[in-house]
């Protein structure tokens, strides 16, 4: 098991994506709930747009792992890209409890201002302000959307 895991992460890294799926797949079949190939194959779905399978593998993750942070972010990422922002949001749910997880404060605040719900989406923003660092590719978009959703406020207050 250990040495197909090795052959597929070096599948991975050499960009032979179509042998790395095979190899997890045969991993699977062999162990349906082997959580680092689960992983991995919903992580190689989701890179070539195939988002119901790695939603699936997701899911399948999170069955056995429920307390994977980075299955259940992934997950949400590809609920998001779905065009599903509630779910996006249910699936996050937990990670913002941990008030140091930028990244879903900053997601959720993307999908919050999706559906319009402005102070929500102001709140996550900024606890996701509070510790994304300035360094963060993200940090730029951050701010734009930090200002949008003040303005948008300061809007409605004002009108």
């Amino acid at each position: 098991m250990k040495e197909q895991l090795a052959k597929a992460t070096e599948q991975v890294k050499e960009g032979n994506l179509d042998s790395a799926i095979t190899t997890l797949k045969e991993i699977l079949q062999e162990q349906p709930d082997q959580e680092i190939a689960l992983g991995l194959l919903a992580a190689i779905y989701l890179q070539i747009g195939m988002t119901e399978k790695a939603v699936e593998h997701f899911e399948a993750l999170l069955e056995t792992s429920p307390n994977n942070p980075l299955a259940r972010f992934q997950l949400g990422m590809a609920r998001l890209s779905q065009g599903e922002p509630e779910t996006a949001l249910k699936t996050w749910e937990p990670l913002l409890a941990e008030k140091d997880d930028f990244m879903a404060h900053f997601h959720s605040s993307l999908a919050l201002f999706e559906l319009k719900r402005y102070q929500e989406a102001h709140d996550c923003i900024i606890q996701a302000s509070r510790n994304m660092p300035s360094s963060h590719p993200l940090y730029p978009q951050l701010l734009d959307l930090h200002s949008n959703l003040t303005n948008l406020l300061g809007n409605q207050h004002n009108g």
